[in-house]
């Protein structure tokens, strides 16, 4: 039914204006028409005059009263005048047009025997709009206006508002706006240490919109207009769908494709790789920061790809696209790792003395570490300072200084390198390497206590030690201008337990040698009565070296003797002048050091003499060269 037009469409699209309030009620109007033709069917004796009369079919007629004898006289009727009789026409006419036009009803309404005689006249139903208006309607217009094949006002899919539009429309508009990658797919291997991201960019997205359109579609359409309360339930329903809209949402399935060949493809190329393992090596040692360099220990690892692949589909089949699936591997482990070598390689023993401020003598000090520095020791092989070091030339970096030589000091080439070769000393005593050659001093350096000296002289005197250990040793030499220091460490493979060496020195007999011990000496150079002392005395002493041995946490365990050194007794070493005036030389008592008295003249003969050589005046002896010490220290604190 069309709401505005008033008019009910049928089949074939004429229509049929409706009656109004004119036409009486149906039940009336069908007992009036049931009447006339009752009567009119009934005496078909009567007369036209007597239906006019208002005689009617059926009614009851009295007899003529019957008395004793005497009739009831009856009242007159009258009569119309000949010619001029009622026409029964205009009744005949209404009562046609009656019937044509309820003809016409039933005929258009119930021509296909489909419509039972009670529905020809529909019923209202009572309905709110969206406005909150109740009104009355047919339940034909309302089950009509229903009955369309488009969306209701008011329905949103997937964020589209899909009213008034048809399925197929829907579905174009809808799937404009559907994303087709929905989901990152995003699945990472854990592959030990590595993170592997595979292109899983082969996927299927599959959308129910065709369902979820079809459920839209659905939702409040009555399925009759005979019933009335679903009919009008639908109805206000889509009514308030213009002010509360009814959203729905599709819903997709992610299918990706080629699981297994994307998973193998990442990982084929560790397996091989992966399965090798190795242990952790020494390959160097870096000078400047004074450690080992060490190549990292190699895990090694069985990748399980099956057990890869089939974790990736199950992450897939539970709805999740993102996530980190750790590959199981066998692990197959190196014995030797970088931290077990740091544990136990390093710096074994190492000594520290220092120097004095004599600038040539730290130059030589300096040159000796520096061509000691980074010496490597293999097992078996010896270290020779002599061959290490090098001859003591000008040539090779070094410097005139004072040595000991002869029992005084004295200037030569390399002087003060023996206090380089004491600090290595003890450096390898304090990791327990095995000394080949050692001598001590003279007398004892103010650098390092007495029996722990050691000192040298190219090409004779040596210091060596021998790598007695099981692994190659590294040495390391510097002398620091910022605290005159000269250091000496060794690297190698520690002490067990974290144990560790001090060297200790003990004296065990000393005493300072008298006057008697002073040595007078001549000085061609010096005039008579001047002195100069050469050497001061020095105690004659004995001095035993052990080998301290103490535990991580700094516990003595153990005291070796070593070594013993005696350093004879030295008085005092004075030159005296003997340059007379004259320029001859004079005599001195050694044990005293004076000056001895020239000697008287022998009686002439007056005799005439023969002649004789003129006398020459004497030489003085030229002392032997002495044989330099060059670690030595400079008076008045010695060098050695």
């Amino acid at each position: 039914m069309n709401k505005k037009s008033g008019k009910v469409q049928n089949k074939n699209g004429s229509s049929v204006e409706k009656k109004k309030a004119e036409l009486m009620p149906l039940d009336d109007k069908k007992t009036s028409e049931k009447s006339s033709f009752t009567e009119f069917k009934d005496a078909p004796d009567k007369t036209e005059s007597d239906i006019l009369a208002g005689e009617r079919p059926g009614n009851k007629v009295k007899d003529k009263e019957k008395t004793s004898g005497k009739e009831k006289p009856e009242a007159p009727v009258k009569r119309a005048a000949p010619g001029k009789k009622k026409s029964l026409a205009p009744v005949i006419i209404a009562v046609a047009a009656v019937v044509i036009v309820a003809g016409v009803v039933f005929f258009i309404l119930g021509r296909n025997g489909n419509t039972p005689i009670e529905n020809i006249f529909v019923s209202d139903i009572e309905v709110v709009l969206a406005d909150g208006t109740v009104q009355t309607m047919k339940a034909s217009a309302a089950f009509e206006e229903l009955s369309t094949d488009r969306f209701y006002k008011g329905i949103v899919i997937d964020g589209v508002d899909v009213g008034g539009m048809t399925k197929d429309e829907a579905y174009a508009a809808v799937t404009k706006t559907l994303p087709q990658n929905p989901e990152e797919i995003c699945v990472k291997l854990k592959l030990a240490e590595k993170t592997l991201i595979p292109n899983f960019n082969d996927v299927t997205v599959e959308y129910n919109t065709r369902e979820v359109i079809d459920t839209a579609f659905e939702m409040y359409r009555p399925a009759s207009e005979k019933d009335l309360d679903q009919l009008k339930e639908c109805y206000n329903n889509v009514q308030q769908l213009k002010n509360t809209k009814q959203n729905f949402e599709s819903s997709y399935t992610i299918k990706v494709n080629n699981v297994r060949e994307t998973v193998e493809k990442v990982l084929n190329i560790y397996v091989e790789e992966y399965s090798e393992f190795r242990d952790a090596s020494i390959v160097d040692f870096d000078l400047e920061n004074r450690e080992f360099i060490i190549e990292k220990e190699k895990t090694g690892y069985d990748i399980d790809v099956e057990s890869a692949v089939k974790g990736v589909e199950e992450l897939f089949e539970s709805g999740t696209y993102t996530g980190t699936v750790t590959v199981p591997v066998d692990i197959k482990s190196p014995e030797v790792t970088e931290a077990m070598l740091r544990e136990e390689y390093g710096l074994i023993g190492e000594q520290t003395t220092i120097t004095n401020g004599v600038e040539s003598r730290n130059v030589n000090i300096s040159q000796a570490c520096s061509n000691i520095n980074g010496t490597v020791l293999e097992p078996g092989e010896v270290f020779s300072f002599n061959e290490v070091v090098g001859q003591r030339t000008i040539e090779n970096g070094f410097q005139a200084a004072t040595v000991i030589a002869g029992g005084q000091y004295e200037q030569d080439l390399g002087g003060g390198i023996c206090q380089v070769s004491g600090t290595l000393y003890n450096a390898a005593l304090k990791s327990n390497l095995k000394i080949i050659e050692r001598h001590g001093h003279a007398w004892p350096s103010d650098y390092i206590d007495p029996g722990l000296d050691a000192t040298v002289d190219w090409p004779s005197t040596d210091m060596k030690f021998e790598n007695d250990s099981d692994d190659r040793i590294i040495i390391v030499a510097w002398w620091d201008p910022d605290d005159w220091s000269c250091n000496a460490q060794i690297y190698g493979k520690k002490l067990p337990d974290g144990q560790y060496i001090e060297t200790e020195a003990e004296i065990v007999s000393q005493y300072t040698p008298g006057p008697e011990y002073t040595e007078y000496v001549e000085d061609w150079d010096m005039p008579v009565g001047e002195t100069k002392e050469l050497r001061h005395s020095y105690d004659c002493i004995t001095a035993y070296a052990y080998k301290v041995w103490y535990d991580k946490d700094g516990n003595e365990i153990d005291r070796v003797y070593y070594d013993s050194t005696y350093y004879k007794p030295y008085g005092r070493r004075i030159a005296v002048g003997v340059v007379r005036e004259d320029g001859t030389y004079a005599s001195i008592d050694h044990s005293t050091g004076e000056i001895l008295p020239e000697p008287t003249p022998e009686p002439v003969v007056t005799t005439t003499p023969a002649p004789v050589p003129d006398t020459p005046t004497p030489e003085p002896p030229t002392p032997d060269p002495p044989t330099p010490d060059p670690n030595t220290t400079p008076d008045p604190t010695p060098a050695t």
